[in-house]
Parts: structure tokens; C-alpha cells; sequence
């Protein structure tokens, strides 16, 4: 709240030299002193800071229909265009986009350049105009924000999708090129398939430079750029298997995957520091902690209530374990968590929790999880579920999807799972465990 006072103090100063400059400011108090106005549009400046600072820690959308009531409301606000991937207050982090299916995918001339998004928290549907997707694929969506790839230079765009701010950075292609100085030489046929499943995190020094970092899962590799850079720098270090990467804190955390008996490890990745971005790629990872193999299995990293949680099976992969990270940093290992409410965790390729209060078909305190324990993708066709309550496995949603996408009508649940699939989310398909489909706009 100190942050949103802050910016609104900055907004106050900002406002008045606007105002005398503009010569506006006779009109303004003219519409500020209509009687008409003087009920809910005469509160006191620091009630609004209040209620708007309350209004945007809750949904960005909230805050843009708070600041639309009148014109002293707005006025008296920080407005979010322009500073939306720069200031953290004014990101979109529980909003998604929503897999339409039926062929339409982003930028698909029936949808007229609209996108749908939805809440992962409240279930609510809104509809932008972004003309961008006509010739961008999405890649990723760290903090709300979406990752666009130019689908002929393969341009990177960070777009926060209801401020419509851009931020540029360089093709993907120039990574392609830093790798072959380090020995590592993809052929032309994998070189959009190692592009194309990344994961991102976003981070924003003092002065207001953007850096991101996109984990290559395919490549066990890291690389990162600012604004203003013309190529990604790669880590001159490799990871064994990047099994899992999650962006959290402006950080990147990575499930650095062992074989067999060998443990696993939780890394850090933190961005360039400002005073020596040159030496990013040759500073190796922070280990965070190791993942104790006797408990876990085949662990992922998701975020749940603003904290890091760690999901995974037990020695006989008959049932789902889940461990705080915090608390494995602490060496405690006996408390496994039996239980998360009203939320609901997919593990795929994008690891996703979501409200089950206001979504429909969601089943709460349960993990929905892509493979072939509980009768999954290589058993019956069906989507795994795990109570955390019973310690049950159940099907996902009724029907088989093993050859071909469930007929429709497609229950909300199917469409949040597509989330998860990269493969699916941006294509216009809904999931199925027929892998054979493009990239939307690529098609």
C-alpha cells in the first residue's frame, strides 16, 4: 500500500504541471465543481488512495472500472497505461488466456481481433482488442504479461494486454547464434522447436530497465535480455535436465532434474545485476535446496498463495506429495501438506493454480497432473486427478481424449488443462493426446 501511495504522490505532482501547462485547468475545476458530482466524487483525497490502493491489490481490471466512475476519481489516480510491465502494481498476474477451440486462435480472422482473458481466481471473462496477433504467437505469460514471437523475424514482445504497453526485445533467432559460439549447434529442423517452449521472468531495475530471462527447457539452458540489447546471452553453463522453471519474485527457479537415486536441486537464477550485466552468463545458479529423493519423485515447482510449493510423487508413484519450499529450506521434511483449500493445481507444461470456488467443474484441494500415472495420457485417455483429502485418483472430466479432442460442449476445466499444453493453448485446439497441431497463426 505504501508503493501505491507513493506512485499517487508522484501522480499528484505529475498532474498539477500537466494541468498548468496544458491550460485545461478552468475547464477542469468547472466539471469538478458540478454539483452533480459532489457525492461519491467528493471524497477525500486520502479515503480515495485508500479505496484505490485496496481496489488494485485486488484485480488490476477493478482498479481500470474504479478510476472510470467520474472524472475527479481518475484524475486523482495513477493512470496504468504506460507504466504497465514497469510497475509491478499494474500487472495482470491472475489473468489468462482462454483457449477458444474450434480452430479459433489468437489472431484467427472470425474472432475480428478480439482475445478472450479469464480470472484464475474469480472466473471472470473479459474481451480485448490486440490486432498484434494477426502475425505474433504467444509463447509465455509471466505476471499476466504475454510473450509474443514475430512469426516471420521470431521478434520478441512483452505486452501487457489491457494497457497495451510494449516492450521490445531481440529475435529468438540471435540465440541460435550465441549457442553455436558455445559449441552447441542445432540443426534447422529443431531450431523452432527449442524456441518454442520457454518459460519467462520478467524483472525491472530502479531506473525502469526491463530484463527477462526465458528458461530453454529443451536446451537446459538460460539466456537473458534487456531493453535496449540486440542479442540474448546465453549461460555458458548447463544444467543436467531442466525438468521445471517458474518465474516467481523476478527471479527464475528451476527444478534441475536428477536421474535415478540422484537428488534433485531447486536453483535460483537471478537477473544481471546492473553494475556487471557481463558476467550473468558465467555466474553459476544458486541452490536453493535439494529435493529429498526418498520423498519426492519427479518434482515440479508451483506458486500457491504467494509462496513457492513443490509437487511431486512418493517412492511407489502411487500418490501425490506436496512440500512447502520454505519449510524444506528450514530442513524440515516431516510436513507434507494435506491440504490447499479452495485451490486447485495443474502440473503440465505450465504449472497453473486456480480457484475452484469460481470455476465451474474445478474440483478444490486437488492436482490435476499430464502423464500416465491414475490411468492418464498413455492409459486410458483420460486426465488424472488426485484428491489431497482422500488420496484418491479420479478422472479429470468425463470421456477420453486419446486420439482426438473430447466433443463439445467443453467443460471450463478442459479449457484450463489446455492452458497448460503450449502446444494447444495458442493453436485453437483444444488438448488431446494427439500432439500433431501448429502454432495458431503459424498454421
Amino acid at each position: 500500500m505504501r508503493n501505491v501511495k507513493a506512485r499517487m504522490a508522484t501522480h499528484q505532482v505529475e498532474l498539477g504541471a500537466s494541468l498548468h501547462q496544458g491550460g485545461n485547468i478552468r475547464r477542469l475545476s468547472r466539471r469538478l465543481a458540478d454539483p452533480a458530482q459532489s457525492t461519491w466524487a467528493s471524497l477525500h483525497i486520502d479515503l480515495l488512495e485508500l479505496i484505490a490502493s485496496w481496489v488494485l491489490a485486488s484485480d488490476l481490471l477493478d482498479y481500470i472500472r474504479f478510476r472510470a466512475v467520474c472524472l475527479r476519481w481518475r484524475v486523482m489516480t495513477p493512470c496504468p497505461r504506460g507504466r504497465g510491465v514497469v510497475d509491478p502494481c499494474f500487472q495482470s498476474r491472475q489473468w489468462m488466456m482462454f483457449p477458444e477451440g474450434g480452430g479459433l486462435y489468437p489472431g484467427h480472422p472470425g474472432l475480428l481481433g478480439y482475445v478472450r482473458f479469464f480470472n484464475l481466481s474469480t472466473g471472470t471473462f473479459v474481451r480485448v482488442r490486440l490486432p498484434c496477433f494477426k502475425n505474433h504467437s504467444v509463447l509465455d505469460c509471466p505476471d499476466g504479461l504475454h510473450l509474443l514471437r514475430h512469426n516471420m523475424t521470431t521478434a520478441v514482445r512483452l505486452l501487457h494486454p489491457f494497457t497495451g504497453d510494449v516492450i521490445l526485445f531481440p529475435p529468438l533467432s540471435s540465440i541460435l547464434l550465441q549457442l553455436a559460439k558455445l559449441g552447441c549447434f542445432i540443426s534447422d529442423f529443431n531450431k523452432i522447436q527449442h524456441t518454442r517452449f520457454v518459460r519467462a521472468s520478467v524483472s525491472v531495475n530502479l531506473v525502469g530497465t526491463v530484463s527477462m530471462m526465458l528458461a530453454l527447457t529443451s536446451l537446459d539452458r538460460v539466456v537473458y535480455a534487456s531493453t535496449g540489447n540486440r542479442q540474448w546471452t546465453p549461460t555458458s553453463w548447463k544444467m543436467k535436465h531442466l525438468y521445471s522453471a517458474l518465474p516467481f519474485g523476478g527471479s527464475l527457479y528451476v527444478v534441475d532434474g536428477g536421474w535415478g537415486l540422484e537428488p534433485s536441486r531447486i536453483l535460483r537464477i537471478d537477473p544481471p545485476e546492473d553494475s556487471n550485466p557481463s558476467s550473468w552468463s558465467v555466474i553459476p545458479p544458486q541452490m536453493v535446496t535439494q529435493c529429498p529423493v526418498e520423498l519426492l519423485r519427479m518434482p515440479q515447482l508451483a506458486e500457491c498463495n504467494s509462496e513457492l510449493l513443490l509437487v511431486g510423487y512418493d517412492n511407489r508413484h502411487s500418490r501425490i506429495v506436496l512440500f512447502w519450499v520454505a519449510d524444506l529450506l528450514k530442513g524440515v521434511t516431516t510436513m507434507q501438506l494435506t491440504s490447499i483449500g479452495d485451490q486447485a493445481i495443474f502440473i503440465g507444461g505450465r504449472n497453473m493454480v486456480v480457484n475452484s470456488k469460481s470455476l465451474p467443474s474445478v474440483q478444490g484441494n486437488s492436482i490435476t497432473i499430464f502423464n500416465e500415472i491414475g490411468g492418464g495420457l498413455a492409459g486410458r485417455g483420460t486426465l488424472p486427478l488426485y484428491d489431497l483429502g482422500s488420496g484418491t485418483w479420479s478422472q479429470g472430466f468425463d470421456g477420453h481424449f486419446l486420439e482426438r479432442p473430447m466433443p463439445r460442449p467443453y467443460s471450463l476445466v478442459l479449457h484450463v488443462a489446455t492452458c497448460c499444453q503450449r502446444l494447444f493453448w495458442n493453436s485453437g485446439k483444444i488438448m488431446c493426446f494427439n500432439t500433431d497441431v501448429g502454432l495458431g497463426a503459424e498454421e
